[in-house]
């Protein structure tokens, strides 16, 4: 490399650098000027929302983990869990009742009933992640042996004078050791909607939770509803890049020595490959920090795009399987031309799945759908395919209309995530993909947020651990691949 060039690297590193020391100060304007070309509509919102959120929290003594069943008791519902030791050591319980609250957090009359209970699950303990329906809570957990043993939920619904809730901001717990959790507790908005465990009591341990609300909210129906098919035998499923951040170690990867991670008690840097809690669930701001302003470089190890110095990405201990129930609960992201010509809608998966002798598989996986819209209707989509997004004429997609929407279906390869047309076995240069019928229908335009107002949007590493080559690497973020990037 030339001395020029190096000074000029240097010197950008430098800027970026300053940028980061100073928080930014200039995000937000650039927010702000971006988010006009891709907000969503939100005319025609009518409407209220009442929030039922946790009342009196009481706790039950503490039992032996490997034969205990626990029930909630009348009307209340699931916000803690105390562990500590393997199958033989030591379980509790935290429940609470109910109370309804309007949008300022003043309190509301009404009847609050938990119905409808059932228990569910049975699944392996040892490979156990677990999420109850769309609209349902925790309400009970029983367990039997070891890690090998199986754990079932039971799950209700909450209702609001007779009247079913929905459950909206889903979100993930930071995870840590099953043996050293002591105990995870809800804030004051949210209750428990699932967990995942991994391995014996030394895996990790995570909970999912929701806040449950009883909407009198009216959205008029979008012109556009998309359908993604999935494999009916995918194993990796959708899920909220914000609960991947969650469930992350933050990394700078250093080339030909060990890499660096974020520490939130040193608030910076520390060499090493430490799985210490202070190493996960880093604070959004800190990641969205890692860019470099007005430029088309990134900080991805192994990117023909990379700038090459202070290349960072996020390390989830497993590779995470995601919400195998994704409807209105896993968000997808849109960003749209400024003429509204075209629409792209990104998805996020926790675990790309490919092999063709030897792994292609990465940690991390965006994929994205894109509308091409002439006169209101769908006249083309762009469609996501490993490297590539070939384009489908109208003629070249299954499209229905009803009721002034039209509905565009496509399918989604096991593992690889890769949107299709149609059905079928798809040869690629990576991989053979399967798409198929028969498994689960996910509405992606159900839960649509803005790209451009996402906290993590301006994080320009990897999203996942670092492979030997680029395709076993993480994928960069959507803001850097979205329509017409010609830089930050």
């Amino acid at each position: 490399m030339s001395r020029k060039n190096t000074i000029q690297k240097l010197t950008l590193f430098l800027l970026f650098t300053l940028a980061f020391a100073c928080k930014k100060s200039t995000e937000l304007n650039d927010v702000v000027a971006t988010s006009s070309k891709s907000k969503l509509k939100t005319e025609g919102i009518t409407g209220t929302q009442i929030l039922i959120v946790p009342n009196v929290r009481a706790e039950t003594g503490q039992v032996k983990e490997s034969g205990f069943s626990f029930e909630c008791s009348n009307n209340t519902v699931l916000t803690g869990r105390y562990h500590s030791g393997d199958e033989n050591g030591k379980t509790a319980y935290e429940y609470a009742t109910l109370k309804a609250i309007d949008a300022a957090g003043n309190p509301v009359g009404g009847v609050i009933t938990v119905e409808d209970q059932r228990w569910e699950g049975n699944i392996k303990e040892s490979n156990g992640t677990y999420n109850a329906s769309a609209g349902r809570v925790i309400v009970g957990r029983r367990h039997s042996g070891d890690e090998n043993g199986q754990t079932a939920y039971k799950t209700g619904v909450v209702k609001y004078n007779g009247l079913t809730t929905t459950i909206i901001n889903y979100s993930t717990s930071g995870s840590n050791k099953e043996s050293k959790w002591n105990w995870f507790k809800t804030d004051g908005t949210h209750v428990i909607t699932g967990r995942s465990h991994s391995g014996d009591e030394n895996g990790n341990t995570y909970y999912s939770v929701g806040t449950i609300a009883y909407n009198t909210v009216t959205v008029p129906p979008s012109r556009f509803r998309i359908v993604v098919k999935l494999n009916p035998s995918e194993s990796y499923f959708p899920m909220n890049p914000n609960d991947f951040i969650r469930l992350s170690r933050f990394r700078k990867h250093n080339i030909g020595s060990s890499d660096d991670g974020w520490s939130k008690s040193q608030n910076f840097w520390v060499n090493g490959n430490s799985h210490g809690l202070e190493y996960y669930d880093i604070p959004v701001n800190i990641i969205n920090s890692y860019y470099i302003p007005n430029s088309t470089k990134n900080l991805r190890p192994h990117d023909s795009d990379s700038f090459g110095v202070g290349e960072v990405f996020l390390e989830p201990d497993d590779n995470l399987v995601g919400d195998r129930d994704p409807n209105t609960r896993v968000p997808v992201f849109q960003y749209s031309t400024a003429d509204g010509s075209k629409r792209q809608y990104w998805t996020f998966y926790g675990y790309d799945q490919a092999s063709v002798g030897i792994s292609f598989s990465h940690q991390g996986d965006w994929e994205n759908v894109t509308l091409s819209i002439v006169n209101n209707s769908i006249a083309g989509a762009w469609l996501s395919q490993h490297s590539d997004d070939p384009y489908y004429a109208k003629e070249n997609l299954i499209i229905t209309e009803a009721n002034g929407v039209q509905t565009l279906t496509v399918y989604s390869a096991t593992g690889s995530h890769a949107f299709y047309n149609y059905p079928g076995d798809y040869h690629t240069i990576l991989d053979l993909d399967h798409a198929a019928d028969g498994g689960y229908q996910w509405v992606i335009t159900d839960n649509v947020q803005d790209l451009s107002t996402q906290p993590w949007r301006d994080y320009a590493g990897a999203w996942g651990e670092v492979g030997e080559f680029a395709t076993t690497t993480g994928p960069l973020g959507p803001w850097y691949k979205r329509l017409g990037f010609n830089g930050h």
